[in-house]
């Protein structure tokens, strides 16, 4: 998703605007969703309700939520995952008009003394510093990869399994500034899987399936004879597997409600519908359609158990967040359509 699909501006800003006591009611019960309590990120809350509108930061939310029920979002070094919290001002940094932006995160990109950050290297200048550094290069201790794709024939011998993904004009994610940026890099790069019987039995029916997706985490190494890159897998598993798995976690924690007959429906047509909407998607659809989903059917779960528990409080903005998360589910869906 890119900045422009849902960039607010300040057209949207002319609409009609809630109330002060509306704004502060709001901003207290996004706030307390997504476990923010310190005054400086509430009154944020509060200014992107005031100047992007409800409707916008309702849809940050319920992106939020889709994202969490995929298991988050790492930092941008990859060290630790982002709070729900960061999450949120992260996707709403992203899509909201750059002088609303700056309006309401006067700091956004400078550094940590407050300077702006000066540019960095470009990507076709690149080259000649980095064959410099190899002179005087580290050493690796440690390198895991995860891959992720459809696999291609397979090849087994005994209790070895091999197959071959090719990696294809790869497009650019977005970088954090100091990282050069690139629409595509054209070429081809060929990981070259072994994988044990075991686990690939473990994964097969599942990929039968042509809209999930084969991950594979391991040790990588540059195969000179083969021209491309070895991955000897130490875990493989589907996307759709991981999902379930995640969510039967979920699931089975405690939410200090009792589990009511309500609760059980919701939770089975939730599962035929997510199993009824997969079929037959292209991966990247299936994906997102499935984030969505997932973060729908936390949020049925979360106002099942208010209900049922008689907590009045923050049921309406749960219906809101879900009725906002079942719009953009009926969108995609009209999309792939098309």
């Amino acid at each position: 998703m890119t900045s422009d699909d849902h960039a607010v501006s300040s057209d949207e800003e002319a609409q009609a605007s809630p109330s002060p006591n509306q704004i502060k009611a709001a901003a207290a019960q996004i706030s307390e969703a997504l476990g923010e309590t310190s005054p400086k990120p509430v009154a944020q809350i509060g200014q992107l309700i005031e100047k992007c509108g409800l409707p916008f930061v309702e849809k940050i939310m319920a992106e939020t939520e889709a994202i969490e029920a995929e298991g988050g979002l790492l930092t941008h070094d990859r060290k630790r995952r982002r709070s729900k919290g960061g999450v949120f001002f992260y996707l709403a940094k992203g899509q909201m008009d750059a002088g609303l932006r700056a309006q309401i995160f006067p700091n956004f990109g400078k550094g940590g003394d407050g300077t702006i950050a000066p540019p960095g290297v470009d990507w076709e200048e690149r080259v000649k510093p980095m064959k410099a550094l190899r002179q005087e290069a580290g050493q690796i201790s440690g390198l895991t990869v995860t891959l992720s794709g459809r696999p291609g024939k397979l090849h087994i011998d005994g209790s070895s399994v091999m197959t071959v993904l090719e990696q294809r004009q790869v497009k650019a994610p977005p970088y954090p500034k100091g990282v050069p940026h690139f629409d595509t890099v054209d070429g081809i790069t060929s990981y070259y899987v072994f994988m044990s019987l075991r686990h690939w039995k473990r994964v097969q029916k599942a990929l039968e399936d042509e809209s999930d997706l084969l991950m594979v985490e391991g040790s990588a190494v540059y195969d000179a004879e083969l021209e491309g890159i070895t991955v000897l897998s130490t875990r493989v598993s589907t996307k759709k597997l991981d999902y379930q798995k995640r969510k039967a976690k979920t699931l089975s924690k405690p939410s200090g409600a009792i589990p009511t007959v309500k609760d059980e429906s919701v939770e089975r047509a939730a599962s035929a519908s997510d199993e009824h909407d997969m079929n037959g998607l292209p991966p990247e659809a299936a994906e997102k359609l499935r984030q969505l989903q997932g973060a729908a059917d936390k949020l049925r779960q979360k106002l099942a158990a208010m209900e049922a528990g008689g907590q009045e409080s923050g049921q309406k903005m749960t219906r809101r967040l879900l009725k906002q998360t079942e719009k953009q589910i009926t969108t995609l869906r009209k999309r792939i359509v098309k």
